[in-house]
């Protein structure tokens, strides 16, 4: 920190313990809404989003209830703080069925859809080990894929910085 100060004067020792330590929130948003770009969330997948996970033989549902799953049901991640999660959904646990329906990506796609604008829970048939468990998952804001959006108020800086040199 001595050989900072030396150069410009600074509270380096916070500086550098806010940017190593913290992940505050939006910190890694900041950069792209900076360069002239933004974050939305809609409810049509992008062709790579559903090229992707056909290819990976997954289902995302990251951004809605908060599950990463095979396409056979097998729950691979759990977004923590999100709608599954907080149930007590986990990994290494297998979605059978969804609202009485036997699991399958387009069943649960379907679901979520479904329950948007509904007050009735989604229902997931959970196997862990050698027990069933059914979860009601209070979620209603319909299907959510990520994707950036130009900000025409902005200069676009990240198409600069990306730009073959």
């Amino acid at each position: 920190m001595k050989a900072l100060n030396q150069v410009a004067p600074y509270d380096w020792a916070n500086f550098w313990t806010e940017r190593l330590t913290n992940h505050g929130p939006g910190a890694a948003l900041q950069g792209l809404e900076e360069s002239g770009w933004k974050l939305v969330y809609n409810e049509t997948p992008t062709d790579y989003f559903r090229s992707a996970e056909h290819d990976d033989g997954e289902v995302r549902e990251l951004y809605t209830i908060g599950l990463r799953l095979r396409d056979d049901g097998a729950i691979i991640d759990t977004v923590e703080g999100m709608t599954a999660a907080k149930t007590g959904i986990g990994p290494g646990m297998r979605v059978v069925a969804v609202n009485g329906r036997r699991f399958s990506p387009e069943v649960l796609h379907d679901a979520i859809s479904a329950a948007k604008g509904s007050k009735d829970p989604i229902e997931l048939l959970v196997e862990n080990t050698d027990y069933f468990r059914t979860f009601k998952l209070d979620y209603h804001d319909g299907e959510k894929y990520p994707r950036l959006v130009r900000d025409e108020n902005k200069p676009d800086l990240l198409t600069e910085i990306l730009k073959a040199r």
